[in-house]
């Protein structure tokens, strides 16, 4: 099968991953999932993405460590971010995202609805 394009989806939650690619698997994408933020740039620096989908609060390596790694790597800079978050999150965290110039958010739980109009967002299908 031939996919539309190809999200990581960067969660220490597994159920996170399958409800991503639950949600996402109606649009003809393929969402392929990393447990760690190591991981995550280990399976990005082997095949990348289209988009990354990165949760921010992870142990080990948070999301924000995943994305200035990301930034910092010349392979890795240009895929899009979608930076995922809890729905409590703080002002100055907020602010933070802004400033990093992360391409979209979305906070958690999230509706399908919200999460595909951010990925038609990054992936410019909008």
């Amino acid at each position: 099968m031939s996919y539309s394009a190809r999200i990581l989806c960067i969660d220490d939650e597994p159920g996170v991953v399958e409800l991503v690619s639950l949600i996402l698997k109606s649009q003809n994408i393929q969402v392929d999932g990393a447990h760690s933020g190591t991981q995550g740039l280990k399976a990005m620096r082997a095949n990348p993405p289209d988009a990354v989908l990165l949760d921010v609060m992870m142990p080990e390596m948070d999301g924000w460590e995943v994305y200035k790694e990301m930034r910092a790597d010349a392979a890795l800079k240009h895929i899009p971010v979608i930076i995922v978050t809890a729905r409590n999150s703080s002002f100055e965290e907020i602010i933070a995202r802004e400033r990093a110039g992360v391409s979209d958010y979305v906070t958690k739980p999230f509706l399908p609805e919200d999460l595909r109009k951010s990925l038609a967002k990054v992936l410019g299908r909008v």
